[in-house]
This record gives structure tokens, sequence and C-alpha cells, in this order.
């Protein structure tokens, strides 16, 4: 929640205004209620208390952390304790939203893209399609795959991504720190992978990363993840029909 959400929570929202207003009408007291920076929110000078009163400062606090203060007699410590619930309660409401609007796009892609792969047997086709939708995470990025017997193996020799292929997704926003980094991967700035995986056998890494600072978060973990156990087995059988064309090839040369 940053300042202009702790504003239109408290000037705006449907409960939590009237409830404010009724809250500061059952009291004289002088009360302040200021953003981070000092912007004045609410200025309530119309109470009857001596302007002389002794003040008080509290934080309005969300998830430990101080969006805002309120400051003024005794109340003020009540006050700020009201608004520090309505503003958690708005900010789990919206953290619910986006989660099933994150969840929402996830079926969305596991739909279109199981539909999409499944269309071809071809190992340039089905990695075309994945890396095209790991490029589409919600918190940007470009997208990239590397299988074990492809042009690039050498990728997977060590480094974040060979950690990736022997182990799990991960999520690495600031890859010059992290001393695995090899020196092509040092030219990246954040990154997030996952193994291909097909049922005891890893073969390749699937990720999207981007050369200049990106967070990317746990969903972005999740779709990647979503895309890895959809491609990993299509790319499998790919491989596999692809080698039975070469032999019949062969065959009836």
């Amino acid at each position: 929640m940053d300042a202009a959400e702790l504003r239109r929570v408290i000037v705006r929202h449907r409960h939590v205004a009237p409830m404010l207003s009724v809250l500061l009408a059952a009291t004289d007291a002088r009360v302040t209620i200021t953003d981070l920076d000092g912007t004045a929110i609410l200025d309530r000078t119309a109470g009857t208390a001596p302007a002389d009163a002794p003040s008080e400062r509290h934080p309005i606090t969300v998830e430990g952390r101080t969006m805002g203060w309120v400051e003024g007699p005794r109340p003020a410590g009540a006050v700020a304790a009201v608004l520090s619930y309505a503003c958690a309660r708005e900010s789990d409401k919206r953290a619910l939203a986006r989660e099933a609007l994150d969840r929402y796009r996830e079926l969305s892609l596991i739909y279109d893209l199981s539909e999409t792969i499944g269309a071809t047997l071809e190992v340039d086709a089905v990695a075309a399609v994945a890396v095209s939708e790991a490029g589409r995470l919600p918190s940007g990025g470009d997208g990239f795959i590397v299988l074990r017997d492809g042009p690039d193996r050498d990728r997977l020799d060590g480094g974040i991504l060979g950690a990736v292929l022997e182990g799990d997704a991960e999520i690495v926003n600031d890859v010059g720190s992290d001393p695995r980094a090899t020196a092509t991967e040092r030219g990246l700035a954040s990154l997030v992978a996952a193994p291909l995986k097909v049922r005891d056998e890893r073969i390749g890494v699937i990720g999207t990363s981007s050369t200049t600072p990106i967070e990317f978060r746990a969903s972005d973990l999740k779709v990647l993840t979503a895309i890895a156990s959809l491609a990993a087995p299509t790319l499998a059988q790919a491989r596999v029909h692809e080698a039975a064309l070469q032999e019949a090839a062969v065959g009836t040369t």
C-alpha cells in the first residue's frame, strides 16, 4: 500500500471514511493524519480540546511497515489502531484479488499452451512456443530455453542454470551478486529459471531473463514452472519422433 492508496482508504473508502468520521465525532481531539512524507491527509482542527493539550504520535502500520502517522491527544492511538486494521484488511483483499487474477491467467496460459504445443512434434517448434510463453511473464523479461543436447548446452555446465538443471526452479533477482554465476550469466541482471523434467530425466532449463533489473516474483515462478511441466514431455516426444523420422530416412537410402 502506497501513499495514494492510504489517502483513498482514509478519505474515500465507503466503509472506512464514514467509520473514521464517527470515531472523530465522538471526541473533541484535534487530530492530524499524514503519510510518511508528512503530507496531511486529514487535518481535524475543529475539536474543542485545548490547542496546547499533550500530543501523541502513533504509526499506521500494514504488515509491519509504517504507512503514515496519526498525531494528536490521547485518542490518536485509537484512530491509528483502527486505520491500521482497516488498511490491513484492504491490503488483504487486494492481495486475494491479485492471487485470483494470477490463478486465472495461469489456467488460461496452461490451456492455450497445451493446445498450441500439442499441435506440433518438432523440437524447434515446441521450444519456440515455450520460449514465447516464457517471455510473457507478469514481470516481463525475455524467454529462453537451453536443452541438454542442444547447441547451447555448454551454458548448463555449472553456473546458475547448471544448478537449476540439477535442482529446483529459482528466482535470482541480482545475478551479479550470486557466486554461482558464470561470466556469461553475469551479463544478465535478473533471471527466473526452471528445470525441464521428464520422469527422472532432466533434459534442459527454461527461463526468463533481463539485462536490466527486474523483481521477479513467486507468481512468475509459478507460471514458468507450469510452462516447464507442459513443454518438457512434449519436447521429449518430439525428440523421439524426430529420431524415428531420421532412422526411417536412413533406412530408405
